[in-house]
């Protein structure tokens, strides 16, 4: 009989791995906050204000003149090294900063009229399609883009008269173009500047009353029917009058084309220099002496001098000096 065969029977041991620690959750935890944090900042860029955003892009346009001891945005190069020369007030780095924050701003303003120009012309082509009275005003339209701002000129006609022979009275069609021109400014923060013209037509009223006074006062009543159409007043920085001293249509200084009323929506720059100019916040002379030697500087090369005089020229006491 032969041997019966017997099964070997192999026993492993389980071995139970230990726990894994939940690594990914931390992972996850942290893709999760720098979500929450991405959507917010969104958010809060979504409802800034043009102003807010202009600081924020002015704030990283030029980090080095950030203090981070929450100094002011003033740079600390304008120190004199005592015993030698001075530092330059600015660094290349900081006159680029400065340039480009200009040139941002005078984008940002070109860009902002460009968009009013498109929407007055199509508002006005939407209303005048469905005003016939409305339509024949269209060429006594006319804008364009300035080094000031955005000039709307409403001119005369001998057909369509803005205001009667020598009267300051708007007439009904002026007063409804100026009513559909006020909500379109208003969305606008730029201020704006109202000048009156007159021809050249002798115009001799009681008193002395002439075309510099009748320019003047339809200016004005430019700015009222403005005002009463829901543009804020003190967006309206200036009323002025210029008489028959500057002629659409210089080889006819008769022509209706000079009775006009010209709006001007001022860049930011043109609307300080209307501030500066009268007195509002006048700059220095001391800001003014600072500001013409930055405007050299940005046209002359720049030397490295020894401050001290018998001492080497090292990192720490090399100043820069102006070639003049």
């Amino acid at each position: 009989m032969s041997e019966e065969r017997r099964p070997i029977v192999i026993k492993r041991p389980r071995i139970v791995k230990g726990h894994h620690g939940g690594g990914w959750k931390i992972a996850y935890a942290d893709f999760m906050t720098a979500m929450m944090a991405f959507f917010l900042v969104m958010w809060v860029i979504s409802n800034a204000s043009d102003e807010d955003l202009r600081e924020i892009s002015d704030y990283f346009g030029a980090p080095l003149e950030v203090s981070l001891l929450g100094g002011d945005r003033s740079s600390a190069s304008s120190s004199a090294i005592p015993g030698g020369g001075f530092m330059a007030e600015q660094t290349q780095g900081e006159k680029g900063a400065d340039l480009q924050r200009l040139q941002r701003q005078a984008l940002a303003d070109d860009s902002r009229m460009a968009a009013l120009r498109d929407e007055i012309d199509t508002t006005m082509a939407q209303r005048m399609a469905d005003d016939a009275d409305l339509a024949e005003l269209r060429e006594q339209l006319q804008i364009e883009l300035t080094s000031e701002g955005l000039r709307i000129q409403i001119t005369d006609s001998d057909q369509h008269p803005m205001f009667a022979l020598g009267s300051k009275q708007p007439s009904p069609q002026l007063s409804q173009l100026l009513g559909l021109l006020a909500p379109i400014l208003k969305r606008l923060p730029n201020h704006l500047s109202i000048t009156g013209h007159t021809d050249n037509r002798p115009f001799v009223g009681e008193g002395g009353y002439g075309n510099w006074e009748l320019s003047t006062d339809r200016a004005n009543a430019a700015r009222r029917v403005l005002g009463n159409s829901g543009l804020p007043y003190e967006r309206i920085v200036r009323v002025v009058g210029m008489g028959s001293r500057i002629s659409l249509d210089s080889q006819n200084p008769e022509a209706a084309i000079n009775r006009r009323i010209s709006l001007m929506v001022l860049s930011q720059s043109a609307y300080r220099d209307i501030t500066d100019s009268n007195g509002v916040n006048p700059q220095p002379a001391e800001d003014i002496n600072s500001l013409r030697e930055r405007l050299e500087q940005l046209a002359s090369p720049v030397r490295v001098t020894n401050p001290v005089a018998g001492s080497p020229v090292t990192d720490s006491s090399v100043a820069f000096e102006l070639d003049s």
